[in-house]
């Protein structure tokens, strides 16, 4: 039977990895809305709405370069402004990159066993479902650095002019995505260290080599500027937690559970002891094989985009720097590392069979637990440890409120968040006196005055009955003592258990 399947995947490659996209398609779309968009989420769609020369300058006060949020400006444009037209952009560039690795793994083992392998795995990398439905610029990363690695590739192989302005172009590609991108790029500069010291690249500096970066750092040259300004001001006391002995296996229990190590209690535990047990064992009996059947060192250049990246981003946040070590930055990192163990998977089944099929099995079931707790914890946010719930909000107002009654947010965050769900019959506000910073994500809010309230008294007469929301374990309090409650709602969070998004209708004439 596993033969047969394997030839028929052989004789029907295309088939076969339609099919592979498609079911991960219909996993990442079944989860695509079912969960509020989050403070990242309501940033990007914020952003969107401006035009093109605004987003530049408005992201240059926050953390990321431009690209993703043109892209999305774009998107919107076509498919409009809901959850799932906001989202689904970051599935198509999963599936660009799912494409992209299905080319680059086909290339370097001359196998389709392997590439439809490497496919497969990643579609069942819980982190890689999480991140597939989420609109930010993740999955974009993701596909830049995958057609960048093929590019590099051939251009090493043919040395055509070409390939090697394509690669310089992608390099500033991803660049203008997310700046530790540029972690892949070293990844890529450890790999052709490699080829020189095996004697199968004469000259790391080739002309060549040196041309395409001279090619990409000059279409970046004119975002520099600012994001050396992003790195020296927001950087300092940012959110991001301090590396501690944890790190790396949360690094690993997030990408194949989708859980904290925290949480990694009970049968969990024991899951994850398994699991790593079983990862050391493929890599074990496996990575050699695998390496030697890959062409011109390719695997190799998957083990350096698995393990550079999060190993540099750890070092860069040791002190005095600050923390900078979050899962997503290197979420390309994660999905070389899958690659690689579907490889040495199959590599190994030639000399340890019964193994090897255990194995998988065991990894089956792991990936599809992971996914189950991608569906169960959605948006989370696990460096708050709340679960967003925004969107049962509004959808409660909608229900016990009636047309024509704003929605005033207690601080920015909570309007980021509201606002995405803004109507004509509830339209969400805030007050500018909560607007207190003019860098990072407030600035945009504070040059610009969508929502804004500059007179709080002033808007109170304009409206008799206001809805006012805030994120708090305590009862809501109103932000005049003389606003009378009418009526409350909330929305339960069903993982904590627990009710902080908070809502009352207050009568603002009340004496």
């Amino acid at each position: 039977m596993k033969r047969k399947l394997g030839q028929w995947a052989a004789a029907h490659e295309w088939w076969a990895l339609g099919m592979i996209v498609t079911v991960f398609s219909g996993v990442v779309l079944g989860n695509m809305t079912r969960w509020s968009v989050w403070f990242d989420e309501a940033f990007s769609a914020y952003l969107a709405r401006f035009n093109i020369v605004e987003i530049a300058h408005f992201t240059s006060l926050d953390v990321h370069p431009p690209l993703y949020y043109w892209l999305l400006k774009g998107w919107i444009v076509i498919f409009g402004h809901s959850a799932l037209a906001v989202r689904s952009l970051s599935l198509a560039f999963a599936l660009v990159g799912l494409i992209g690795l299905y080319v680059v793994v086909r290339y370097i083992t001359k196998r389709s066993s392997y590439s439809l392998a490497a496919v497969a795995a990643v579609a069942l990398t819980p982190v890689f479902v999480r991140f597939s439905h989420e609109a930010r610029m993740y999955t974009l990363v993701f596909a830049v650095v995958v057609w960048a690695t093929y590019v590099l590739l051939r251009a090493m192989k043919t040395n055509r002019r070409w390939l090697w302005v394509l690669y310089g172009v992608l390099l500033a590609a991803g660049m203008f995505t997310h700046y530790f991108v540029a972690l892949a790029w070293l990844a890529h500069w450890a790999w052709r260290y490699r080829e020189v010291c095996a004697g199968r690249v004469k000259k790391f500096f080739a002309r060549e080599w040196v041309w395409c970066h001279v090619l990409a750092v000059g279409l970046f040259a004119v975002w520099l500027p600012t994001a050396v300004r992003q790195f020296a001001t927001i950087q300092v006391g940012f959110w991001i937690p301090p590396i501690t002995p944890q790190t790396p296996i949360n690094y690993l229990t997030d990408m194949l559970f989708y859980r904290e190590v925290a949480q990694m209690d009970g049968w969990w535990a024991i899951a994850a002891f398994i699991a790593f047990a079983v990862v050391g064992a493929v890599l074990y009996f496996g990575l050699r094989q695998f390496i030697r059947q890959s062409r011109r060192g390719g695997v190799a250049l998957f083990v350096s985009l698995a393990v550079v990246p999060p190993i540099l981003l750890m070092l860069l946040s040791m002190p005095p720097l600050s923390s900078s070590f979050i899962d997503r930055y290197v979420l390309y990192a994660q999905i070389a590392l899958a690659v690689i163990i579907s490889g040495c998977l199959l590599a190994a089944a030639k000399t340890h069979p019964v193994l090897m099929r255990h194995c998988t099995i065991i990894l089956i079931i792991v990936a599809l637990a992971g996914i189950g707790n991608v569906y169960y914890y959605g948006n989370y946010n696990k460096n708050t440890n709340k679960s967003i719930r925004a969107s049962e909000l509004m959808a409660n107002i909608a229900k016990s409120g009636k047309a024509g009654q704003p929605v005033v947010a207690a601080s920015p965050w909570v309007y980021y968040e509201a606002s995405f769900y803004s109507s004509n019959t509830h339209p969400v506000y805030y007050p500018a006196s909560t607007i207190n910073e003019d860098y990072g994500s407030l600035a945009m809010l504070k040059e610009d005055d969508t929502g804004k309230i500059a007179d709080l008294a002033a808007f109170a007469k304009q409206h008799r009955y206001v809805w006012y929301i805030n994120v708090t374990e305590k009862e809501i309090e109103p932000p005049v003592a003389s606003w009378k409650l009418v009526k409350k709602v909330d929305a339960y969070d069903s993982i904590n258990r627990s009710v902080e998004y908070r809502a009352g209708l207050y009568d603002t004439s009340a004496e």
